[in-house]
């Protein structure tokens, strides 16, 4: 820790008591040395109170000159301030004279002086403790740490990090509380830890940190072999529903998972912009598969909090989405629930309460859009109002109960090169025939998203 040396308070004089009334006798001046508390002096501005008085047997004191080297010289009226002195190695001295100025323009001929000595004190840092980095990931992990020093944390100047070793580190900003690092910071694929240290600018560090805290532990890191990504946010019930639609529809098509459901959402990162945006990024097409419960069961609801935060953030920088989801739970539907697709709002005067096995979805207008068919019981199906300039491709035929309207569940937009293609209902329930399933898919991916051409000049790529 630093020390400041001056912890005693004491005084001096620049001459003895003057007794009596005497013309044009200058002031005599008195220093008092107080600390602050918590008051240490560090490398760089250190804060130091210093207060003063003075004794004028001719008149009154009416101000103060001080000076840091007796050739420079400042005046003010007041009896104390505070100082930020600057050290440039590990410990300095300063001095400070003070001479009193009477009424009459006389100044202390010998001003009063101290020296200060000062330590220097090391920076400390250590990782937030509320963020941590999930057991696995994609080569991107946002790091936040809190990083003080005793002198005044803006002593800190930079930060230094290294990536599985302590032989490696490398320097960022001392104003930095976050950091995201990226294959382009050196993060590779198989078990990983960073360690930082904190620097300060009297080129003082702080002990070296690691995470995991624990060093028998590790986060490993995945390479990226797609440009899919299928988000798994299904219910744990469902995986296998769902594992058996894509193992048919999708045999031909390689894809990564990030299973957001499992443990919890253990694998979901704490920070959402930018390390689970930017993980996103690292692909083109995201694929987003939710439950299908129809708000029965609040916990098996889609994410919609994690999609809202990040989805329009991937489409905006030309990414392209597959979402597919039952209706969640909520208690205000609207639009703006989905806030990355198209939807003017959710229609609430009806839903159908119960499609059967072998109930049919389509467009109505346009048969070359394949006819998917219901292979488990659906319940709680809404319908939505897309916005202009959308094209609906999945609708259900009207229902008694709802006032014989149809119901529109699936849109794509916009209708020439489209970048979203969204469904209320959860695809992989729409798997009685598989032909038709196979047909919708690879229209979806390679027609509407371009799957299988050459990359898009994005920045997106993959090993």
């Amino acid at each position: 820790m630093l020390v400041a040396v001056v912890g005693l308070a004491y005084m001096s004089s620049c001459s003895d008591p003057i007794t009596g009334i005497k013309n044009n006798v200058p002031p005599n001046t008195y220093l008092s040395v107080f600390s602050m508390p918590g008051d240490t002096v560090a490398p760089g501005k250190t804060v130091k109170k210093i207060s003063w008085w003075g004794d004028s047997p001719a008149g009154f004191v009416v101000g103060f000159r001080i000076s840091f080297d007796s050739l420079n010289w400042g005046y003010t009226t007041s009896n104390d301030s505070t100082f930020y002195l600057s050290i440039n190695g590990q410990d300095s001295l300063f001095r400070i004279w003070v001479a009193a100025v009477d009424d009459r323009g006389n100044v202390d001929p010998t001003p009063a002086s101290n020296l200060y000595p000062i330590v220097n004190s090391n920076p400390t840092m250590v990782f937030d403790p509320s963020i941590t980095v999930p057991d696995t990931v994609f080569p991107v992990v946002t790091l936040k740490w809190i990083g003080s020093d005793p002198d005044g944390d803006n002593t800190i100047v930079r930060y230094w990090y290294s990536i599985n070793d302590t032989l490696h580190f490398r320097p960022i900003s001392g104003s930095l509380s976050t950091m995201t690092l990226t294959k382009d910071s050196g993060l590779a694929a198989g078990n990983t830890c960073v360690y930082m240290k904190a620097q300060d600018n009297a080129h003082a560090y702080s002990g070296i940190v690691r995470i995991p805290a624990d060093s028998s532990k590790f986060f490993r890191v995945r390479n990226v072999t797609s440009r899919i990504l299928l988000i798994k946010d299904m219910p744990l019930s469902e995986f296998s529903m769902a594992e058996s639609y894509l193992g048919q529809v999708m045999d031909t098509v390689h894809y990564d998972v990030f299973d957001i459901r499992s443990n919890n959402g253990a694998l979901i990162p704490k920070i959402i912009n930018p390390m689970f945006i930017e993980t996103l990024k690292l692909y083109d097409i995201v694929m987003w598969l939710a439950d299908h419960n129809g708000g029965q069961n609040p916990p098996d609801d889609p994410n919609l909090n994690l999609a809202q935060n990040s989805l329009p953030y991937f489409i905006n920088t030309g990414g392209k989405v597959f979402w597919s989801s039952g209706f969640p739970n909520v208690s205000i539907i609207q639009g703006s629930l989905f806030n990355f697709a198209p939807i003017d709002s959710v229609k609430t005067s009806c839903f159908v309460q119960l499609l059967n096995l072998n109930d049919s979805v389509y467009c109505l207008n346009d048969n070359s859009i394949p006819k998917l068919r219901t292979s488990f019981y659906i319940s709680g199906t809404k319908g939505i109002y897309p916005s202009p300039g959308v094209k609906t491709i999945y609708q259900l035929l009207p229902r008694t109960h709802c006032d014989n309207d149809t119901l529109t569940i699936g849109i794509k937009s916009p209708v020439n090169n489209p970048n979203l293609v969204f469904l209320l209902m959860p695809v992989f329930l729409l798997n009685a025939d598989v032909n038709a399933s196979k047909t919708f898919m690879r229209q979806t991916l390679i027609n509407d998203f371009g799957y299988g051409t050459s990359y898009r000049k994005t920045g997106r790529n993959f090993r």
